[in-house]
């Protein structure tokens, strides 16, 4: 730990020289193509895909659609199973907002009416893209991450989740009387009204000690739960290519941690052993990290310096548990939230109750 407060002064002498001017306040652009391998893999999986069957396609039927109402109606058929055969063998995308959990309007107004308590001032805070389809397009990101780095602890949240909290609580200040209310005011990117685990979850780390303030969704947003572990261990190997990731001078780094393995960019310009979520452990601030099926993503799109504060979780109160039990939990709610939870919704199109609906889900720890 003593090496990481050291790590921090560092990096507060450094701010204080004001030698990160020339990339602070803004957004930045998007990493070369040869930093950039999981941003494309959905890009490069449709296009590929898209060719096969067009080549298939070509071969069997030639360029014209056949004539008769009989074989119209066998290319199409043909077309539907080529299309799902050669899907499902190319792997997963990138991990979406793909299951019936939702986040209930209450939890917001709870939170925009809640006192924030103020634990600690960050000089620091990086923005990150998670899971972005489109670097450039925020409608296509599953969240904008933050992570406010303060002499004495760290603390990654969602920045969407916050600013629109803040847009709501500012809202209720200036309509006092009204007996209605928007609760999604600013909350950005893809199915903003869904839960997923990585945009409702607050990550702190303080004297090597990381906490984990998970929000549940809907019916459970009155179970919140926390658990603590010591600062995870990431055995790094640091290679020799480098690369520019939101202006910075990056260096690739390699590890197998928790199921996966994984790749980062780090820069040793911004001397702090801290990146997005609960990586670290490298000599500097992580800008770029993903695993290398493609399907977990964290890309610095903006670094800046001033006065952020940190807050305390608000909102309903947590209970404590363990990283198992809210591991177990967070899978089960991605994967079928109906029968997880106990409740039901009523399909008109089905025309029946719906209990159980199962969704893909890959979580980003496999162990």
């Amino acid at each position: 730990m003593k090496n990481k407060k050291k790590s921090l002064r560092n990096l507060n002498d450094f701010l204080a020289a004001d030698e990160l001017t020339h990339a602070v306040g803004g957004s930045c652009e998007a990493p070369s193509s040869s930093a950039n391998v999981s941003a494309n893999y959905a890009w490069w999986h449709h296009i590929s895909r898209s060719l096969q069957i067009r080549r298939i396609i070509r071969q069997l039927y030639g360029h014209y659609f056949p004539e008769s109402p009989i074989r119209m109606i066998r290319y199409v058929a043909f077309i539907a199973v080529v299309v799902h055969s050669c899907m499902l063998p190319c792997g997963l995308l990138a991990q979406r907002k793909d299951s019936d959990a939702k986040i209930s309007s209450s939890n917001f107004l709870r939170s925009a009416r809640g006192q924030r308590d103020t634990v600690s001032e960050a000089s620091v805070r990086i923005r990150y893209a998670f899971n972005a389809e489109d670097i450039k397009d925020k409608s296509t990101w599953i969240d904008e991450g933050q992570l406010k780095i303060a002499p004495d602890m760290t603390d990654y949240s969602s920045y969407f989740v916050e600013v629109n909290e803040d847009s709501l609580a500012n809202w209720l200040d200036n309509h006092k009387k009204s007996k209605v209310y928007p609760h999604i005011r600013w909350l950005q990117g893809h199915r903003p009204n869904y839960w997923i685990e990585y945009q409702y979850s607050q990550i702190t780390t303080q004297d090597g000690i990381l906490t984990e303030w998970a929000s549940m969704p809907r019916e459970l947003d009155t179970e919140n739960l926390y658990y603590t572990e010591s600062l995870p261990l990431f055995s790094w190997q640091i290679c020799t290519e480098t690369d520019t990731v939101c202006g910075y001078e990056c260096i690739k780094a390699t590890c197998h941690w928790r199921g996966r393995d994984f790749t980062a960019w780090f820069t040793p310009d911004i001397p702090v052993e801290y990146g997005p979520w609960k990586f670290g452990g490298l000599p500097g601030l992580i800008m770029k990290v993903s695993d290398n099926d493609g399907i977990y993503s964290f890309e610095a799109v903006a670094v800046e310096n001033g006065n952020f504060p940190i807050f305390a979780p608000r909102g309903n109160k947590y209970a404590k548990s363990t990283r198992d039990k809210v591991w177990k939990l967070q899978r089960a709610l991605n994967e079928n939230y109906f029968k997880t939870t106990g409740h039901s919704v009523f399909n008109i199109k089905l025309e029946r109750e719906i209990s159980s609906r199962e969704h893909p889900y890959s979580q980003l720890e496999l162990e």
